[in-house]
């Protein structure tokens, strides 16, 4: 079987991804999100995938979110660490995957790893239903990866703001702040997550969801650049 390759494309479809199955050079990540997350994963996840946890891996963690957010980000030097006890290096091929469209704590693994320097690593489109839908099965088979040192870069290499910065942008018209919740977060008409209903001032939203086609994978990139 062939290594996985780098791609131009953030996206590798569920096609794709079963063609990969048993490269020794690929790192399959679930991203699931959610308090059950690790029981869904134990329930059942692709094979040979290695789950990470939103809150405990991919944020720094907090004793009062009304100071940072729900889910900052860790310190890079931290996140290297992490990913050597994925098993994941510079030469690895990674795929990540969560079940709601690869638009949630997947996309967010895979900013952070692009930040972090690593180029070699893909999107599931349309998320772990795409999968299944492709005819890959679940495995409750724990994976367990070879412990590698830590990654060797260390520093965000992406653009990131404040939460200072958001407010003073908010106001500038040279600038977009950009809230992909839906629209009824964004009217403060309910709130099930934050502490507060409402929006930042100044702020547009664009649904993440508009972002996916009607079978959950991402609208080709020429609709998305018109779109935006």
């Amino acid at each position: 079987m062939e290594n996985a390759t780098a791609t131009n494309s953030p996206l590798i479809s569920a096609n794709e991804l079963a063609t990969l199955t048993g490269d020794s050079n690929l790192v399959l990540v679930d991203a699931r999100a959610g308090a059950d997350a690790k029981q869904r994963y134990a329930i059942g996840h692709l094979e040979g995938a290695i789950h990470v946890d939103l809150e405990k891996d991919l944020s720094r963690p907090l004793v009062n979110a009304a100071e940072g957010g729900r889910h900052p980000l860790p310190d890079a030097s931290d996140f290297a660490v992490l990913l050597g006890k994925l098993g994941i290096n510079p030469d690895k091929q990674v795929v990540v995957y969560d079940d709601k469209s690869g638009a949630n704590a997947g996309a967010r693994f895979w900013w952070m790893l692009r930040s972090i320097g690593h180029e070699q690593v893909r999107l599931l489109d349309g998320g772990l239903q795409a999968a299944l839908q492709q005819g890959m099965q679940l495995n409750k088979d724990e994976v367990t990866a070879v412990v590698l040192p830590p990654y060797p870069k260390t520093k965000w290499t992406w653009p990131i703001v404040t939460i200072d910065e958001v407010e003073k942008r908010a106001t500038d018209p040279s600038w977009m702040v950009i809230d992909v919740r839906e629209g009824y977060r964004f009217l403060g008409e309910s709130e099930p997550i934050d502490l507060s209903a409402g929006h930042i001032p100044g702020a547009v939203n664009i649904p993440y969801p508009g972002n996916l086609s009607g079978n959950g994978t991402f609208l080709p990139k020429e609709e998305l650049k018109d779109k935006y």
